[in-house]
């Protein structure tokens, strides 16, 4: 039989050890999906949680504006697209979507906090979670197009071949260089959304050619 004192010193002994085996377990278990650690009162573990989330910043901008009640006005779940950015789970980019036109990009969930797409703080905040501040010119360069392709231009499909529906000149798969300003500029084309046509109309791909230039700190200084 084990006394007190040999009992205390087995279990400070082991303790460690189970603690390190759960940790490897979560870790194991969350491997596709990392865990984040938010506020106590901002759940956005869950796209349905997002969609809270959202709700809860609609009522309390009406309310602001003396438009109404609390939940008077509801976000439908099909109105809402969420993505997570795989590259940086502070990163939740957020689209309404219209089924006359698709997807719109609306705005990001960075560290928690949400920037409207209208936001000058938007891009800065968004890269900064990608690690802007310690990366090198190169490194930066592969940031600002990740970021313009899988965050500001997530709705829109992104044209990285040509094909016989592209019938101008000019084409250029999704390319960044640096100026010699220091600005790192982004420019690529895109598929924009046809939207609702008569029958009768005629389907044509809608080709957009896009530029992006970010500043130093990472902002975005023109579009």
């Amino acid at each position: 039989m084990l006394n007190d004192l040999s009992k205390k010193f087995l279990a400070f002994l082991f303790l460690p050890c189970l603690i390190a085996g759960c940790a490897d377990a979560q870790i194991i278990s969350n491997r596709d999906r990392p865990k984040i650690e938010t506020p106590s009162n901002l759940d956005l573990s869950t796209d349905e949680a997002v969609l809270v989330e959202l709700q809860k910043r609609v009522d309390a901008e009406r309310e602001k504006l003396g438009l109404g009640e609390a939940g008077s006005s509801k976000i439908k779940a099909n109105s809402i697209r969420v993505i997570r950015q795989k590259n940086s789970a502070k990163i939740i980019v957020v689209s309404s979507f219209r089924s006359d036109y698709g997807s719109v990009f609306k705005g990001a969930y960075i560290n928690w906090r949400y920037f409207s797409k209208d936001d000058a703080a938007l891009s800065e905040n968004a890269l900064n979670a990608l690690g802007w501040k310690k990366a090198n010119r190169a490194e930066r360069e592969q940031l600002a197009k990740l970021w313009v392709e899988k965050g500001l231009q997530a709705f829109n499909r992104i044209v990285y071949t040509k094909d016989e529906n592209f019938t101008g000149g000019g084409f250029q798969p999704p390319r960044v260089v640096s100026t010699e300003n220091g600005e790192i500029k982004v420019t690529l084309w895109v598929i924009k959304p046809s939207g609702m046509k008569p029958k009768s109309a005629v389907m044509r791909t809608n080709f957009q050619f896009l530029e992006f230039r970010f500043t130093e700190a990472g902002n975005l200084s023109e579009s």
